[in-house]
């Protein structure tokens, strides 16, 4: 990302050039040593550190599938079952990791003018049994079909990117009756309520601002984010400034209208905001 003599942001989108000498690619094995110490007081067992190391490991192979049995069967040491079990029932502090992930974002990429970026993103699946998979709107296949989607957050600066959270959504559908079995057999929170994708994306931000680690002034978003009111009112309650696009058809006024909230006629669901109408002046709602 670069600013002309114009003041346009330029963004140029192509792969920084591999570059390296062979002693900077022999130094790379100790930086991988040095950022898992980062978080290896943050697993329950010393076991789990030691399959998390080889888990990063395998993730640098040059190997076409980075799939653990793969991984594992490339990997000196590597153990198939072991790094099933890392993945699969391994657990670790994931809020602590996560801070000390962000801590790391602004040592190595953050500005004080530094972005977020907030996305869906949606994984298709042919089975039945991964939590939350739904015939739902799937960006990659451009179609509706079954897959598991997920919200995530990004960080870009002009020192580079990465990525800083993310959320798995459960459609509305996984929360009747019918789902309850699957519900179990996922290990889903009894707890769990429904949130839609700009919620989360919105407990993401505030989890961010609130750990005052990262620096960042900006936060971008597609319209499936930017068109909706209380998303963008929560970016604006944590003091950002936001680039959202927004459906061409979007309704706005030049002066704010005096809104009220209906009154409710006793038929179908209680109205949720005002609008502007013939109700009067009333509290100005949103």
């Amino acid at each position: 990302m670069t600013v002309s003599d114009l003041g346009i942001i330029e963004i140029n989108e192509a792969p920084p050039p591999l570059d390296l000498r062979p002693e900077e690619v022999a130094a790379l094995a100790d930086e991988l040593v040095h950022y898992h110490a980062a978080f290896a007081d943050l697993y329950y067992r010393k076991e789990q550190a030691h399959w998390g190391y080889k888990y990063l490991q395998g993730l640098l192979l040059p190997i076409e599938r980075k799939s653990i049995e793969p991984m594992a069967l490339a990997l000196d040491g590597g153990d198939v079952q072991a790094m099933q079990q890392f993945i699969g029932q391994g657990q670790w502090q994931d809020e602590a990791m996560l801070r000390q992930h962000w801590a790391l974002v602004d040592e190595t990429l953050g500005e004080a003018d530094g972005v977020c970026i907030v996305d869906g993103s949606e994984f298709p699946k042919q089975g039945e049994h991964s939590v939350g998979v739904a015939r739902q709107w799937c960006g990659r296949l451009g179609k509706v079909e079954n897959c598991q989607a997920g919200v995530f957050t990004a960080y870009a600066s002009r020192k580079g990117y990465t990525l800083l959270d993310r959320r798995l959504y459960l459609p509305d559908e996984w929360f009747d009756a019918a789902h309850r079995e699957r519900w179990h057999k996922c290990g889903i929170p009894e707890d769990t309520l429904f949130k839609t994708k700009p919620t989360l994306a919105l407990e993401m931000l505030q989890a961010v601002v609130q750990a005052g680690t990262v620096r960042l002034r900006w936060v971008t978003c597609d319209e499936a984010f930017g068109r909706e009111p209380t998303f963008l009112d929560g970016v604006a309650a944590l003091q950002r400034w936001y680039d959202a696009e927004m459906p061409h058809d979007t309704r706005v006024w030049l002066q704010r209208p005096a809104t009220a909230v209906p009154a409710w006629t006793g038929r179908g669901r209680r109205p949720p905001q005002g609008s502007p109408g013939p109700w009067g002046a009333g509290p100005a709602a949103r």
